[in-house]
C-alpha cells in the first residue's frame, strides 16, 4: 500500500517539485496552497506524512502543528524550512513535528527523512505505544471487581513495585494496567505495552533494548529501544509466557539493576520504569517444561493479580451491557435505549469463553445490527452451544472438519477457515472494512494486515 504525502506549501513550483518528485519514488501525493486548504485535505486524503511550509504568507506553518496533531495524533510533520529560519524550525520538533528540511532542498535527502518518520510511526503501531491518556474503566460489582479496585488504588500509590496480572484471555488485564499506570504517579509519562507472542525472536532485544549504529545488518542509525522510551513511565510485557528463553535471561538482569546495554553497545543505560507483565498461561507448567525460567518468575511474582474468568462474576455481565450499549450507541451514532429482557437473559446464560472482550464484540454487533432502539437476540451474535466448539453451522458445507486418521498441517487449516470468516463478514457488510473488524472482534489494523498477510483482493471500504 502507497504512503500518503501531504504538500502545504504556498509556492507552486515547490508544490509541483516536491510533488513530482515524491510521485516518482513511489509515494501517493496531494498538495495544498494555504493552511485552510491543507486542513481540509488532511480531513479527506488522511496523510501519513504532511510536508508543512513554515511560511506560509503571514502564516506560521508550526502554529498549526497542535491542531494537524488533533486531527490524527499518528500524522508524521516534517517542517520545510528557509536556512535562516533553522531556529524555528528547532521549535517546531519540540511542539510535535518529526524533522525539518531546508530550502533549497535534495529529494532524496527528504525521502530519507520520510522514509524515517515512516519507520517510527510503523513501529509505534506495531508494538503499541500508548501515550498518557485516559484508559477504559473497570466495571463491574461483584466481589472479584472490588477487590481488584482496592488493588489498583493500593499499587499506583506504590509506583515502585513491580507485579505480575494473571487470568483468562479478554479478562480485562490491558485495562487493570491503564488505570494503574494513571493513577500513579507515573501517569504522565508513556505507558508502553509490547505483545511478547508477536515480537520475533531474532528482533527482541533490539525492539526493548535498542541497537547501536552498525550493530547489524541494516542497522544505519543508534535506536532507542521501548524501555528506553518509557523512561520515567510503565512497561507492560503482556504474554510473558511467549517471551523466549534467551530474552528472559536478559529482562531479569535488567530487573536486578534497572540496566541494559544496547545490541552493540559498551555502556550501560539506566532507566526509571515500573514493569507489569500479564499472562493467560500457567506459568508453573511452563516452568516444569522448561519454557520459562523459574528465576524470573519469582521475580515477577512479588506482587500478583488475579482477573477472575466472567462466568465467575455472572453480577458483572448487565453493568458491562450498559457501559457497552452507552459506548457503542456513541460510537455509531445511534440510539439504543435498552436491551431486551430475553436478549439480557440470554447473555446472563453464555459461559463467556472469550471473557469481557467477547461480550464487548457481542454487544459491538448487535448495536452495529439493531434497527430499533431495543437489543434483540439474532443468530449472528452467540453460537447456540457455547460448550462445544464447533464451525458455525453456515460454513458447515464449505468448511468441513477434517479425518484425523493422517497428519494434517493445523496451521494451514485455521488461516483458511480464517479467510472463510473474513469472506463472510466482508459479504455481511457489503464489504465496509470498520463493519467488517467489528463483526470478527479484530481491530481495523488486524484486519488489514490479515488481508495482506493472505493476499486477499477482497474489495473493502475503509469507514
Amino acid at each position: 500500500m502507497q504512503n500518503r504525502i501531504l504538500i502545504i506549501d504556498d509556492e507552486y513550483l515547490i508544490r509541483i517539485s516536491l510533488r513530482e518528485g515524491l510521485a516518482d519514488l513511489g509515494y501517493l501525493t496531494q498538495e495544498a496552497g494555504t493552511i485552510e486548504e491543507g486542513l481540509t485535505r488532511i480531513e479527506q486524503f488522511k496523510p501519513d506524512v504532511v510536508m508543512l511550509d513554515n511560511r506560509l504568507g503571514n502564516v506560521l506553518g508550526m502554529e498549526y502543528i497542535e491542531t494537524i496533531k488533533k486531527m490524527d495524533e499518528d500524522i508524521q510533520i516534517i517542517i520545510i524550512t528557509a536556512y535562516s529560519s533553522v531556529s524555528q524550525a528547532v521549535q517546531a520538533i519540540r511542539r510535535g513535528a518529526y524533522d525539518y528540511v531546508q530550502k533549497p532542498f535534495d529529494i532524496d535527502a527528504i525521502d530519507i527523512v520520510i522514509r524515517r518518520a515512516l519507520e517510527q510511526l510503523k513501529s509505534r503501531r506495531k508494538l503499541e505505544l500508548l501515550a498518557p491518556g485516559q484508559p477504559p474503566d473497570i466495571i463491574g460489582v461483584s466481589p472479584q471487581i472490588q477487590q481488584i479496585k482496592k488493588q489498583v488504588e493500593l499499587l499506583s500509590a506504590k509506583d515502585n513495585v513491580d507485579l505480575l496480572i494473571r487470568g483468562e484471555t479478554g479478562t480485562g488485564k490491558g485495562v487493570v494496567v491503564s488505570q494503574i499506570h494513571r493513577k500513579s504517579g507515573r501517569g504522565t509519562f508513556p505507558l508502553v505495552k509490547i505483545n511478547c507472542s508477536a515480537v520475533p525472536e531474532n528482533l527482541f532485544e533490539s525492539e526493548l533494548f535498542g541497537h547501536e549504529k552498525g550493530a547489524f545488518t541494516g542497522a544505519g542509525a543508534r535506536k532507542k529501544g521501548l524501555f528506553e522510551l518509557a523512561n520515567e513511565g510503565t512497561i507492560f510485557l503482556d504474554e510473558i509466557g511467549d517471551m523466549p528463553l534467551s530474552m528472559q535471561a536478559k529482562l531479569l538482569t535488567f530487573l536486578e539493576d534497572r540496566k541494559f546495554r544496547r545490541v552493540g553497545g559498551l555502556a550501560d543505560v539506566e532507566v526509571n520504569v515500573r514493569v507489569i507483565a500479564a499472562t493467560n498461561r500457567p506459568l508453573e507448567q511452563a516452568i516444569v517444561e522448561k519454557t520459562f525460567r523459574e528465576d524470573l518468575f519469582f521475580r515477577l511474582n512479588v506482587v500478583q493479580l488475579y482477573l477472575a474468568p466472567l462466568r465467575e462474576r455472572q453480577e458483572d455481565i448487565e453493568p458491562l451491557c450498559r457501559y457497552y450499549l452507552d459506548f457503542f450507541n456513541q460510537k455509531l451514532g445511534k440510539n439504543i435505549q435498552a436491551i431486551s429482557p430475553s436478549f439480557l437473559q440470554r447473555l446472563l446464560q453464555y459461559s463467556w469463553k472469550g471473557n469481557v472482550r467477547e461480550l464487548r464484540n457481542v454487544l459491538e454487533r448487535a448495536v452495529l445490527f439493531c434497527e430499533g432502539d431495543v437489543l434483540e437476540h439474532t443468530g449472528l451474535l452467540l453460537e447456540e452451544s457455547s460448550e462445544v466448539p464447533c464451525v458455525p453451522q453456515e460454513f458447515g458445507e464449505a468448511w468441513p472438519i477434517q479425518d484425523l486418521s493422517q497428519p494434517i498441517d493445523l496451521q494451514q487449516e485455521l488461516e483458511s477457515l480464517e479467510r472463510v470468516y473474513i469472506q463472510k463478514a466482508l459479504e455481511l457488510t457489503g464489504g465496509n472494512y470498520s463493519k467488517a473488524a467489528a463483526l470478527l472482534g479484530y481491530s481495523r489494523f488486524s484486519l488489514r494486515r490479515r488481508l495482506e498477510q493472505s493476499g486477499s483482493n477482497s474489495h473493502i471500504v475503509q469507514n
